[in-house]
């Protein structure tokens, strides 16, 4: 019965600072997302865009493949971790999906 209770008390420590990492993975992105998308996409995009009724975007991967397309419509250089920052971004604040 200890070495259960052992066990179960290790896995929800393991969980829990799981969860702590995995949040902090979360505000980094946000954060990285944040200030990629003010760079580049405010030129074009006020919030308006992105809270319009009749957006097109209706589901994660689509967003995705929008941000990679202003991107390259653009011509910038990011590498896969800014395209992705940025969708993540418009996600949490915007969209959620």
């Amino acid at each position: 019965m200890k070495k259960l209770f052992l066990l179960i008390c290790t896995s929800a420590t393991l969980s829990l600072f799981s969860s702590f990492a995995q949040a902090e993975k979360n505000a980094e992105l946000y954060q990285h997302g944040e200030e990629t998308h003010e760079a580049h996409c405010n030129k074009c995009h006020t919030s308006s865009v992105y809270t319009r009724e009749t957006r097109f975007v209706k589901s994660m991967e689509a967003l995705s493949k929008q941000v990679r397309r202003c991107k390259d419509n653009l011509g910038i250089a990011w590498f896969d971790e800014d395209t992705e920052a940025v969708a993540h971004f418009l996600n949490e604040k915007y969209y959620k999906f």
